[in-house]
């Protein structure tokens, strides 16, 4: 059947619960959870696809450690990555003379003060991880759910309230698939841009 003909057949048996609220409520439900999450699952992010393949799984990474509140430092050179909790970085102290490959100062064994080309990688502000968080739940379906999260966001400490009701939530892993997507773009845009342009360069 084409498109035109299963409209044909859907249509009547929409007409033959029209005025059956408990059957139109489930009929609802199930095409918000069966379509509208589908498509939240396969939003498109070709931004990644413009990124040279050698950098996607650094880019992966990335977006994972500034989930957690990490401060990430890249080697566009070697590729290398080291990343850690912006508190315990804000109270180190490297001394670029120091040949030590481990001292009372740097107790993680970090080596990114001693790289030639280093690109040190922020973790998001506030109100920027608030706009995901708004961007996430525009995308719902209207619902029980979208409701309580919208009220989490407005209310006394949106982060810690929104993180309580996403995890109760059947939209979970939706919310840590587009985060994760979200922190990837962000990385991307600010900063790879160079790699971009350098792979736009090479392709012409």
């Amino acid at each position: 059947m084409n498109a035109q003909q299963l409209l044909d057949e859907i249509l009547p048996l929409l007409h033959s619960i029209k005025d059956d609220e408990g059957k139109l409520a489930t009929l609802l439900r199930f095409m918000q959870e069966e379509f509208v999450e589908e498509e939240i699952e396969q939003n498109d992010y070709d931004f990644k696809e413009k990124l040279p393949e050698k950098y996607r799984d650094v880019v992966k990474q990335m977006a994972g450690s500034l989930s957690g509140g990490f401060v990430c430092f890249f080697n566009p050179d070697t590729l290398e990555l080291e990343d850690i909790p912006k508190s315990i970085l804000d109270g180190m102290i490297f001394e670029d003379d120091k040949d030590e490959e481990f001292d009372e100062d740097n107790p993680f064994n970090m080596n990114h003060h001693k790289w030639d080309k280093c690109t040190k990688i922020e973790p998001l502000e506030s109100r920027e991880s608030f706009v995901i968080m708004e961007n996430f739940v525009e995308r719902l379906p209207n619902g029980s759910e979208k409701n309580s999260l919208i009220q989490a966001l407005n209310g006394r400490k949106p982060f810690a309230n929104f993180n309580n009701v996403i995890h109760n939530s059947k939209y979970r892993e939706n919310w840590f698939d587009f985060r994760q997507k979200e922190l990837e773009k962000h990385v991307i845009q600010n900063y790879f841009y160079d790699y971009l342009n350098d792979a736009e360069n090479e392709n012409r």
